[in-house]
């Protein structure tokens, strides 16, 4: 288990040995680049409000538990961008595609595997956090000189 603030849980998903999900468009994958503004735990909603980008466009997308085995996280997205025809569509594949980013997540430390099985929020302490459980499996331990 790893408990994460609103800033953790942002250094998580933007730091640089995540690779970010992508997103195929008109037959051209583009990446999902993760903001690192913005981000709110809200856990009386039991949600993490997150944004990222792709191309010129922004979206809100809101990490929740899921509910069965296969969908342990579950995003939605919206479009911040108010000035264009926005196409629904879009906005269930960036979803989609981020909620398999975290339900297939897999974390690699130089022999160290860790990945995404089920989270939860929790309001204690000054600050809420998001709980992530993840399951480790250990090829060989990670070099000493691995920076992360």
């Amino acid at each position: 288990m790893v408990a994460l603030n609103s800033l953790d849980f942002t250094n998580f998903i933007t730091h640089p040995l995540m690779k970010p999900p992508g997103l195929v468009l008109d037959q051209t994958e583009r990446p999902i680049q993760f903001l690192k503004e913005g981000t709110e735990i809200d856990p009386q909603q039991g949600i993490v409000t997150f944004y990222g980008m792709v191309g010129d466009r922004k979206y809100k997308l809101c990490l929740q538990r899921g509910t069965s085995g296969d969908r342990r996280a579950i995003v939605t997205a919206e479009s911040l961008d108010s000035d264009e025809d926005i196409d629904s569509e879009i906005e269930d594949k960036v979803a989609q595609v981020v909620s398999d980013f975290f339900n297939n997540l897999v974390f690699e430390l130089d022999g160290t595997f860790l990945c995404f099985l089920d989270m939860m929020i929790i309001d204690k302490g000054e600050s809420p956090n998001v709980m992530i459980s993840l399951s480790i499996v250990v090829h060989k331990f990670p070099s000493s000189k691995l920076a992360f």
